[in-house]
């Protein structure tokens, strides 16, 4: 056993820039075992080996002696150990989490603590060979996200160091081995005997099958899940360059990308921009993206429907608009505009435009794209500005007859989301004049019998508005 830990930890250089090693301590063969080693092979690896146990308070007596046991071993050898008791019940009920994960995350919030004391130090814990194959294989059984690998890690960083897993290149039998040579007599949880966990069924059930059919088996699922984590941080770091690539517009709740040029890339990198996007807006705490959200997107972008919405948990949704696909997180804009009189001259605001009027006998004037000018002596006032209504049209300028307004946002690819609030520029008769940006009508045209013109802007708003005059102010679509 000796000779295979020592190798593992070579290969992938653990104790590389490391004072010291506080071996995580159950009082289990796994981490007693794990104590000793590392204890007795502390010169030739040049650390300094302390212990923790932390008192789950969970069973009772049994407990107890847990840690007297651990303490006795730890001051028999004269090594430094640090112990602490958490109430996992009390603070399962107030996260309202299972045991186990409450139990989990109040022993990772310990290590942080005891790494934060005592800098250039790693914890160790001693999971092995066998854990490793009875965590990959609950993690396929439950439909984990296959981006990942579905192992234990050798090494994770955690606050201000890291945990790592000396004994996964050897099995449970070998350290069970080691323990009666060092003549350690390590406690039994009797919680391991319980089918209850779901972590004990796979170990009395599967895993003697499996070593049956191979005994090296935990070599192979240590080396597929180190492979495997190799492979994944290289497409991760393709995809992140991939998403650089085809992003249009990022923000904490809002990422915009080119769904055409994600379609270009090769599937791997698809599934992996779209797990990176959700991440991101999910943040930290927050559910677990899962392989149906991504082939749900995916499924989208590939619709012979240039529109589609998918609403996942947290108010987060996706929505595609033809060849643009929206992540945003938050609540749906369900803002119907009403009509409003438009200020002439000045301003008028809607949820998402900006209407700027003046009047001016410039004959130089010119209409930009973001305008219209009209003869206004000829056009019937007072106008207005309002959203599209069922069955509009509007006799558009270089056209005989008339269009439906429904008809020119689909012909202009304007997606039925930006339609609703889309401003309509309308006479007193309720003519239409202007759809912004997409058509003009023939309604009291400037000629040159024209006296005076009548100027109509229209910009896209910020979030914050900006100063008038200012480069934001004067940006639009």
């Amino acid at each position: 056993m000796k000779q295979d830990v020592h190798k593992f930890i070579k290969r992938h250089h653990l104790f590389d820039e490391c004072e010291r090693v506080i071996v995580a301590v159950s009082g289990g063969p796994d981490s007693m075992a794990l104590l000793h080693y590392l204890w007795q092979m502390k010169d030739q690896y040049q650390i300094k080996v302390a212990a923790c146990h932390l008192h789950h308070q969970l069973r009772g007596e049994e407990a107890d002696a847990d840690a007297h046991y651990v303490q006795q071993f730890c001051k028999v050898l004269g090594i430094p150990i640090s112990m602490k008791h958490v109430n996992v019940k009390a603070y399962a009920k107030k996260q309202k989490k299972g045991t186990q994960v409450a139990a989990r995350e109040l022993r990772y919030q310990w290590f942080k603590e005891l790494l934060h004391k005592y800098p250039n130090s790693k914890i160790a814990t001693g999971h092995h060979g066998d854990d490793q194959i009875e965590t990959m294989f609950m993690k396929m059984a439950r439909g984990s996200l296959p981006l990942y690998t579905y192992g234990i890690p050798i090494e994770r960083s955690l606050g201000r160091g890291s945990i790592i897993r000396p004994f996964l290149g050897i099995t449970k039998e070998k350290i069970e081995h080691y323990c009666i040579e060092a003549s350690i007599v390590p406690r039994r949880d009797s919680s391991n005997e319980s089918n209850a966990y779901t972590r004990n069924r796979f170990r009395k059930v599967l895993l003697p099958f499996l070593k049956k059919e191979n005994q090296n088996i935990h070599i192979h699922m240590q080396r597929q899940n180190e492979w495997e984590n190799e492979d994944h941080e290289f497409l991760m770091t393709l995809a992140k360059e991939v998403k650089s690539s085809i992003l249009i517009k990022e923000s904490e709740r809002n990422v915009t990308i080119s769904g055409k040029k994600l379609l270009d890339v090769a599937l791997p990198l698809q599934r992996r921009v779209i797990h990176l996007i959700l991440s991101y807006l999910y943040g930290k705490n927050s559910p677990v993206t899962t392989s149906i959200h991504i082939e749900q997107v995916l499924e989208m972008l590939h619709s012979e429907k240039t529109s589609g919405e998918i609403h996942f948990s947290d108010s987060l949704f996706v929505r595609r608009e033809y060849d643009v696909c929206h992540f945003l997180k938050g609540q749906v804009n369900t803002v119907i505009e009403q009509a409003q009189s438009l200020t002439i001259p000045g301003i008028t605001f809607t949820s998402t435009w900006l209407i700027e009027t003046y009047v001016t006998d410039d004959t130089k004037v010119v209409e930009e794209s973001n305008q219209i000018i009209l003869d206004y002596e000829e056009v019937s006032k007072p106008l207005h500005i309002r959203g599209k209504q069922p069955n509009d049209r509007m006799t558009c300028r270089g056209m005989e007859g008339t269009k439906k307004i429904g008809r020119l946002f689909i012909d202009r690819k304007i997606s039925k989301y930006d339609r609703k609030d889309w401003p309509l520029l309308v006479d007193e008769e309720g003519r239409i004049l202007w759809v912004p940006f997409l058509h003009r009508s023939k309604i009291a045209n400037v000629s040159k019998e024209t006296k005076k013109k009548l100027v109509v802007s229209c910009y896209r708003r910020n979030e914050s508005e900006p100063d008038k005059g200012s480069d934001e102010y004067r940006r639009f679509v």
